[in-house]
C-alpha cells in the first residue's frame, strides 16, 4: 500500500512519542569513585587505583583479599600509601567483591597469580587507571608470562609490593614465585603460606563437585552465611572484638550481588591447581609477616613450620590482634608496614 508524505509523517511522529518507553541501556554503575571494570580471560574484573596518574611514584602496591573480602579489606590503609606518594591498586578476585561470579574461574593460587599478573601488566601497558569498560584485548595479554617482556621490572617504580591477606595470601605468594623479577617485596598478613602449591584434599574436593553436595552447600550458605547475623559472628571472631553494623554491611553488600553463595562454595570446587610453584624459589624477594597474637582463624602456631622457606623473611606480631590487624590495630600495624615498604 503506498504512503503519503502526511502519512509517513503521522508514522515518524508515532515513533518518536513511543521510544521513550523502551528501556535504556543502564549504564555501569561504580562502586567507588576510584573504580575501574576490565575484562580478562572473558571475566570481569572490579578493581580500584590510588595516584595512577604519578609518573614517578615513591612505589607501587598491590592488595589481594582474603576469603568473602574485597577492597575494602584494606581501606585503612589506601590513604597513608596515597598521601607518601605511592600508587596502590586493589582488586576483587572473581567470584568476590564486584568482580565476576563466574564459576569457570579456576580458583588455584596459581591461576589467580597468573591472572592478576595480567592485570596489573594491562593497567601498566595501557596508561594505567584512566579507563573503564575496555574491550577485552586477550590476545595480547596471552604472551607466554604475563608482563615479562625482557625488561622485566627491576627498577624501583616498575616492581609490586605484593600484599596478600588470607587465603590472599596464597596468590600474593604465587604471584611473587611467577615473576620475582617484577615483585619488589612480598607481605603476608595471616596468610595462607605454601612451600608447593598442591591441590586440596581430593576426596573433599570429589564429595564438593558432587551436585546434590554442591546444591546443599549453596543453599546452606546462601540461608546461613550471607545474613547480617551471620556475618556479625564471622567478623566478630575474625577482628577479636565486637564489629559495628557499618563495618558488617561493608562485607555483606558486595555479596549481595546474584550467584555469591554458589561462587564462595565454588573456590573448594574449582580449585585444582595447573602448575606446581616452589616457595624455596623466592630467594632474592624480601618477605614479611604480620600476625595478630589472637588470630582464632589462620593460627600463628601452626604457620610457623612454612617461615623457614624464605631466605629473607621477617616476623611482625601485634599483640592482642585477631585475623585482620590491617582493620583493627592500624596504629600497630601501619609503622612495621612503612618500613618494609621502604625497604628499612
Amino acid at each position: 500500500m503506498a504512503t503519503t508524505p502526511f502519512s509517513r509523517c503521522i508514522m515518524i511522529l508515532l515513533l518518536l512519542a513511543i521510544l521513550p518507553l523502551f528501556p535504556k541501556a543502564q549504564e555501569q554503575i561504580l562502586p567507588f569513585e576510584n573504580s575501574h571494570f576490565d575484562t580478562i580471560e572473558g571475566f570481569s574484573v572490579h578493581y580500584r587505583t590510588w595516584n595512577g596518574d604519578l609518573e614517578k611514584p615513591a612505589g607501587k602496591v598491590f592488595f589481594v583479599h582474603g576469603f568473602a573480602g574485597s577492597t575494602i579489606c584494606f581501606r585503612n590503609l589506601y590513604d597513608t600509601l596515597a598521601s607518601l606518594g605511592y600508587t596502590v591498586v586493589a582488586a576483587d578476585i572473581p567470584g568476590a567483591g564486584y568482580s565476576s561470579r563466574s564459576l569457570d574461574f579456576n580458583q588455584s593460587h596459581s591461576h589467580r597469580a597468573r591472572f592478576l599478573w595480567k592485570l596489573l601488566d594491562r593497567i601498566d601497558d595501557e596508561g594505567r587507571y584512566d579507563h573503564n569498560d575496555r574491550n577485552d584485548r586477550d590476545d595480547r595479554d596471552n604472551r607466554g608470562n604475563a608482563g615479562n617482556d625482557g625488561n622485566g621490572g627491576n627498577d624501583g617504580n616498575g616492581s609490586w609490593i605484593l600484599v596478600g591477606h588470607s587465603m590472599g595470601g596464597g596468590a600474593a605468594e604465587a604471584m611473587a614465585i611467577l615473576h620475582p623479577e617484577q615483585t619488589k617485596g612480598l607481605l603476608l598478613i595471616a596468610g595462607t603460606i605454601f612451600r608447593k602449591t598442591n591441590n586440596m584434599n581430593r576426596n573433599t574436593m570429589f564429595m564438593m563437585r558432587q551436585k546434590q553436595v554442591k546444591k546443599f552447600m549453596v543453599s546452606y550458605a546462601d540461608r546461613n552465611l550471607l545474613t547480617y547475623k551471620r556475618f556479625y559472628k564471622l567478623l566478630k571472631s575474625a577482628y577479636g572484638r565486637l564489629p559495628d553494623s557499618t563495618e558488617v554491611m561493608r562485607y555483606l553488600i558486595p555479596l549481595e550481588t546474584e550467584g555469591s553463595a554458589e561462587a564462595l562454595i565454588n573456590i573448594y570446587v574449582n580449585n585444582r591447581e595447573k602448575e606446581t610453584l616452589d616457595a624455596r624459589t623466592l630467594t632474592e624477594v624480601p618477605v614479611m609477616a604480620i600476625w595478630g597474637t589472637k588470630d582464632k582463624w589462620v593460627s600463628l602456631r601452626t604457620s610457623r613450620i612454612n617461615f623457614g622457606v624464605f631466605p629473607k623473611f621477617e616476623l611482625v606480631k601485634i599483640k592482642g590482634a585477631g585475623h585482620m590487624p590491617m582493620e583493627t590495630h592500624v596504629q600497630q600495624f601501619i609503622p612495621p608496614f612503612l618500613e618494609f615498604l621502604t625497604g628499612r
